[in-house]
């Protein structure tokens, strides 16, 4: 990431003597002196006083002066039991309400690669989220939620297709089978986290209309009211957001009640659910799922002022911490008039304070110019309308079942946040009111905003992190940023299709061998047939079982005899082309003929691509390959054997999946069509090889759904199997 945003400093700025005490420093410093001067004058409690004052003004536990701490710790005892008031009211499929009357909707947002978007990409994001928040006229907040990336139940789907597939006792199948496990399982042990992305949208029963705020919470009218202006703020969002890159939907039925169940402590509709309350201490909250289930330990920080400028999507960099990190940020918009008459009071006190500063003498008004600065470029954002006034917070949360875990989290966060130049704030004695701003459903107690312009806060663009599958599919790889494992399923996708492209050598045809094999253990009786030109498959496809076929021989297209891999006589011969073309076509007619799980791997496809019917059959049967449940992979030397002819761009239309290994050169068109950034482009130069490197590396973009960096890495059984036949 590289688009630097401008944020302000904290505006609120206090008078102070000598440019240093507040009043309530003075207090601080003095009272103590002042009593014991009025109630008891000897010189040494009058010096006593004096150094408990210095005590209270230096002495600044958890960054908070003593009677902060103080003025908290009693409403800390009370509220801190209320917690467990908290409660969903009731569920529906469509909202969530409270015990308070207030109800909630929920929309969850599939995010985009930040770090794979140009500038102008970037710059176009940071538009879509500040337009989001120039439109509301109510409060958002989002919540970037982080969870342990978990293959278990993945892995045990695994074991279940095997157990029904009749193939299961194939020697060499069970030996890669055991080997991608054990790579699932230390994958699961990396301590990964997977991010989801919420914009919780809360109505109180306050509906703005005074007549309908008499009738009670339960009755048909008030509930309608509430719900109506809900439903309206969702559409809203929901247009707002849904572009290209990022897709919003909006939580309804079972995914909104299991949601729910997870935000707060637990639901009156269910008895069964032994969810025990929150039990805050002074800086900690901990929770447990049931009686015998153990504690989940909840640690906050809030942002109490950003450096001068911070790059787009900065949460990202908060949320690769190596532990569960939870984002939270609140945007209430302010109105502008009174947010313009406050600025401009600021101004004049501002002015007044480094006139009154010079003419003493002194000299230390840097910062008290910056924050006029700041007033003075948010007044002409404001008088220009290129932003809209908000008040702004940002929280962040550790949280583990382990609180040692917990606490080297929250070390790590405040290690980067401190890189980062961010100052931040600790809620000790104001743990419950954490509690309940991290939660999506119970708004924001504790209120740590700031008044920023709307392009500021929309530098906390928090939809950048990679989404990936954890149920179903195979591993393509991890994501070369945070060692993410990218798990997709291609049969899940709008049509099944793949491209795999890159120069000899780039590891394409070892990545596709790798996805048979991962294939072929992870979907239960899925059919692979192989068209390999190259003649280089047919010990991957003999080792699970499956059979050679020289072209030109009567091919047994039986759905028995499930993995056949079709190789020509001889390389390079002409007769090819056409006895190439007979087969595709032969292809398309089986398995149009049935919806089982098939998946065709061409090898070579720019010989096909070079002839015209060639080109015709392809076309035909990649377009209707979804209705059969056929999943199509093509291969080729370079992006450009697609992208030089109409059909060939048809082709890539229809396939949603494409992945690009190293290129030795990528032609304009290629860059047209793909619409490729400078970045990726010198990206397809630098990608490593399986011949320079332990591994290779791709760019793996799945239309709608994914856009990243793999390494692409095997297992020792798969790489004995792709690369000598021997999976023992």
């Amino acid at each position: 990431m590289s688009v630097k945003i401008r944020v302000p400093g904290r505006l609120e700025v206090p008078t102070k003597l000598f440019g240093q005490f507040t009043f309530l420093d003075i207090i601080r410093l003095g009272l103590f002196s002042v009593l014991t001067y009025f109630l008891k004058p000897e010189p040494v409690l009058l010096g006593l006083s004096a150094v408990l004052g210095v005590i209270w003004y230096w002495w600044t536990p958890y960054g908070q002066h003593l009677d902060t701490l103080l003025y908290n710790l009693p409403r800390w005892a009370i509220e801190k039991k209320q917690l467990e008031d908290s409660q969903i009211k009731s569920k529906n499929d469509r909202y969530i309400s409270l015990e308070d009357g207030s109800s909630t909707a929920v929309i969850e947002v599939s995010p985009t690669n930040l770090d794979m978007r140009t500038d102008s990409e970037q710059g176009a994001l940071h538009n879509v989220y500040q337009n989001l928040l120039d439109t509301v006229n109510y409060p958002v907040h989002i919540h970037s939620l982080q969870q342990e990336l978990s293959l278990k139940k993945y892995a045990g789907k695994i074991e279940e297709n095997q157990i029904e597939s009749k193939l299961s006792n194939n020697h060499a199948k069970k030996y890669l089978k055991e080997d991608y496990l054990e790579f699932c399982h230390e994958l699961s042990e990396r301590d990964l986290s997977a991010t989801k992305h919420y914009i919780a949208l809360r109505v109180e029963k306050n509906t703005g209309n005074w007549l309908l705020d008499l009738l009670p919470v339960g009755t048909s009218k008030g509930n309608k009211a509430v719900k109506s202006k809900l439903d309206n703020r969702c559409q809203e969002v929901i247009d707002t957001v849904n572009t290209a890159d990022l897709q919003a939907e909006r939580l309804t039925g079972w995914e909104l009640k299991n949601t729910a169940e997870r935000f707060v402590t637990g639901s009156k509709e269910d008895s069964s659910v032994l969810y025990k309350s929150p039990e805050p201490s002074p800086s900690w909250t901990s929770r447990r799922n049931g009686y015998s289930s153990p504690y989940h330990y909840r640690k906050t920080l809030y942002i109490s002022e950003f450096p001068t400028t911070v790059e787009l999507g900065w949460p990202l960099q908060l949320l690769r911490t190596d532990g569960l990190v939870d984002v939270t940020q609140v945007i209430e918009p302010r109105d502008t008039g009174k947010a313009t008459k406050k600025l401009q009071r600021l101004s004049e006190k501002l002015n007044a304070e480094i006139d009154s500063f010079l003419s003493q003498g002194y000299r230390g008004t840097n910062k008290l110019e910056t924050l006029l600065e700041d007033t003075e470029w948010i007044l002409d954002l404001l008088a220009d309308r290129q932003a809209q006034p908000v008040d702004y917070s940002a929280y962040i949360t550790s949280h583990s079942e382990s609180k040692a875990k917990t606490l080297q989290t929250h070390r790590q966060v405040k290690n980067r946040l401190e890189t980062l130049q961010f100052q931040y704030g600790h809620t000790a004695l104001r743990t419950d009111q954490a509690y309940k701003t991290q939660q999506p459903l119970l708004g924001d107690p504790l209120n740590e905003t700031q008044l920023v312009p709307s392009t500021s806060a929309a530098a906390g663009f928090p939809f950048g992190t990679q989404q990936t599958n954890q149920e179903q599919g195979i591993i393509y790889g991890v994501d070369t940023s945070d060692d993410t494992p990218i798990l997709a399923d291609r049969f899940s996708w709008s049509s099944h299709s793949m491209a795999r492209m890159g120069m000899v050598g780039s590891g394409k045809s070892y990545a596709a061998k790798l996805e048979l094999l991962r294939s072929k253990i992870a979907y239960n009786n899925l059919q692979i047939i192989v068209v390999d030109p190259k003649k280089e498959y047919s010990q991957v496809i003999e080792s699970i079982g499956g059979t050679t076929h020289i072209l030109g021989e009567r091919a047994d297209f039986d759905p028995q005899n499930n993995d056949i891999c079709f190789q020509v006589s001889s390389r390079g011969q002409q007769d090819n082309v056409e006895g190439l073309v007979d087969l595709v076509e032969n292809i398309y007619y089986h398995t149009s003929r049935n919806e089982k799980k098939t998946l065709v791997l061409i090898d070579e496809a720019r010989i096909l691509m070079n002839d015209e019917e060639g080109r015709r059959v392809l076309n035909q049967f990649i377009l209707e390959a979804r209705d059969t449940n056929t999943a199509i992979t093509l291969i080729s030397q370079n992006a450009s054997h697609f992208t030089y002819c109409r059909e060939g761009r048809e082709i890539l239309d229809n396939m949603p999946g494409k992945v690009f290994m190293r290129h030795d050169r990528v032609p304009d068109s290629v860059v047209d069509y793909f619409q490729l950034s400078q970045q990726e482009k010198q990206e397809l130069y630098e990608l490593k090889t399986g011949t320079d490197s332990a591994y290779s590396e791709a760019l793996l973009k799945i239309s709608g759904r994914l856009d990243t960096r793999l390494k692409i890495e095997s297992t020792q059984a798969e790489h004995r199997n792709i690369t000598t036949g021997d999976s023992e």
